[in-house]
C-alpha cells in the first residue's frame, strides 16, 4: 500500500513539475492532495481497527511537509533535476511518514488493545 502511495504522490509531483510549476509549488499541491489520498488509503488498508483522529493525522502531515520541504531545498542543492531531488525527498519522508503514522496516527483502539 505504501508504494501506491508514495507513487501517486510522486507521480503528481512530477506530472506538475512536467507541465512547467516550480518544484516547491508542484511539491505543496502534490503533498496536499497525497495526504488527502493517503489518510483514505491508510485508515482503510493499513491501520483497520485503529484510532484515526484526524488531528493528529493534519499534525504529522504538517511536520511531514516541514521535513520535505527541507529535503527537498537540500537536495535541490546537490542534484539539479527537480525530478532526481524529488524522487529523493519522497523515498527519505515515505519511510519516516511510515512511522509517524503507526506510533502517533494510527493506533490501536481501546477495545482491540485489550
Amino acid at each position: 500500500m505504501g508504494a501506491i502511495n508514495t507513487a501517486f504522490g510522486f507521480g503528481l509531483y512530477a506530472l506538475l513539475v512536467f507541465v512547467g510549476l516550480n518544484l516547491f509549488v508542484a511539491q505543496i499541491i502534490a503533498h496536499v492532495t497525497g495526504a488527502t489520498f493517503n489518510y483514505f488509503m491508510f485508515r482503510r488498508h493499513v491501520f483497520r481497527n485503529m484510532d484515526h483522529p484526524i488531528g493528529r493525522y493534519g499534525l504529522s502531515y504538517v511536520f511531514n511537509y516541514l521535513v520535505s520541504v527541507s529535503c527537498l531545498a537540500i537536495l535541490h542543492i546537490f542534484i539539479r533535476s527537480p525530478y532526481l531531488a524529488g524522487l529523493g525527498t519522497i523515498v527519505t519522508t515515505a519511510m519516516l511518514n511510515f512511522f509517524v503514522l503507526k506510533f502517533f496516527v494510527f493506533r490501536p483502539t481501546r477495545a482491540s488493545a485489550s
